[in-house]
């Protein structure tokens, strides 16, 4: 009966992604060219996705972005970009913006009380803006993160809403949350892309290594890896992106009207210094529990694309983020991407 439930849940839980990707526009047509059109990204993140409803760590995230077309920047901005940031002569500069949310929750939802050796519930909303440049065999993302988190995130709300699309318990500890603070958050990140043609069956891999930092109040964290990729049309993108903390993927793809596909795996190692979810609020008291400072992910999944659209889908295993913790985490995210 729990099998036929968990089964039950994820049709649910990949049904409501569905449908909040509706309104994304459909691919437009080749005239306006490839330098004319941005894309859209809808990313959705949840434990459902992942081997069990376990609603233990990081529960939910939402993310619906927006890269601008080639070099399609502001003239000031542009400018100053390939001035000190981006000075390869052959780089391309896209502009990026998005507007997400993530939820955090212990793992018994039952409990009104507060448990002090579990995480607290913590939700973040934030809207972010940033620089991507692409050349042919590296990607670099410059990104500044703006929002809030505690009650006026609205995770309570969304979190109740989702467990009943799916047909999950209701959480009933939210009223232990972390409390209101302006979250702020810098993240700077690169990855390198290595194409090697095979002979055989027309494929291609690729491994692709990979760094970043990030700095400010939500996180603070350097972090390292790689990923190994094998497939047809590899050279569309750098994998699929992922909501932060997370490897880097490129949100474009290079228009390409046939099918193409790959699978991959990886790992990404972060030394983590300042963790909100489990650090607690900054200027303020509130409960929190002992971080790990060393976290890893390892990811594995697949892409599919064509005439301008990619379905990602990665399953994630996190290692315990924090002392008390019982298992690790484990969540599936499922991104969408649309080139117009």
């Amino acid at each position: 009966m729990g099998t036929v439930l968990l089964t039950c849940r994820r049709t649910r839980a990949v049904a409501l992604f569905l449908l909040l990707t509706l309104p994304v526009s459909a691919p437009a047509g080749d005239e306006a060219g490839p330098a004319l059109r941005g894309s859209f990204i809808f990313h959705f993140e949840n434990d459902v996705l992942g081997t069990d409803d376990s609603d233990l760590g990081y529960t939910n995230g939402l993310q619906l972005s927006y890269q601008t077309a080639d070099n399609r920047v502001w003239g000031w901005l542009d400018g100053w970009a390939r001035t000190h940031l981006f000075t390869a002569p052959d780089a391309v500069l896209r502009a990026h913006w998005a507007l997400g949310q993530n939820l955090y929750t212990p793992e018994d939802l039952s409990r009104t009380d507060l448990i002090v050796d579990d995480r607290p519930y913590a939700a973040w909303l934030h809207g972010d803006l940033g620089l991507v440049c692409t050349t042919d065999n590296m990607v670099r993302t410059l990104e500044l993160s703006l929002g809030v988190v505690g009650p006026a995130a609205g995770g309570e709300a969304m979190q109740k809403w989702v467990h009943q699309v799916i047909d999950s318990p209701d959480p009933l500890g939210w009223a232990n949350q972390i409390g209101n603070e302006v979250a702020v958050m810098l993240v700077f990140e690169q990855k390198w892309r290595n194409l090697h043609r095979l002979p055989v069956l027309g494929l291609a891999a690729d491994f692709s290594p990979h760094g970043g930092v990030a700095l400010g109040n939500v996180l603070t964290y350097g972090a390292l890896g790689g990923t190994v990729r094998l497939g047809q049309g590899l050279a569309r993108d750098f994998g699929p992106p992922r909501i932060q903390p997370a490897p880097p993927g490129s949100g474009y793809l290079t228009p390409d009207k046939r099918f193409g596909w790959y699978v991959f795996a990886g790992v990404d190692g972060r030394l983590v210094l300042q963790n909100i979810f489990l650090d607690g609020n900054t200027f303020r008291d509130s409960h929190r529990v002992d971080k790990n400072e060393w976290v890893a992910d390892v990811v594995g999944g697949f892409a599919i694309s064509a005439l301008g659209v990619r379905l990602g889908v990665v399953y994630v295993q996190r290692t315990k983020e924090y002392a008390l913790q019982d298992n690790s985490t484990h969540f599936g995210s499922i991104t969408i991407s649309v080139r117009l």
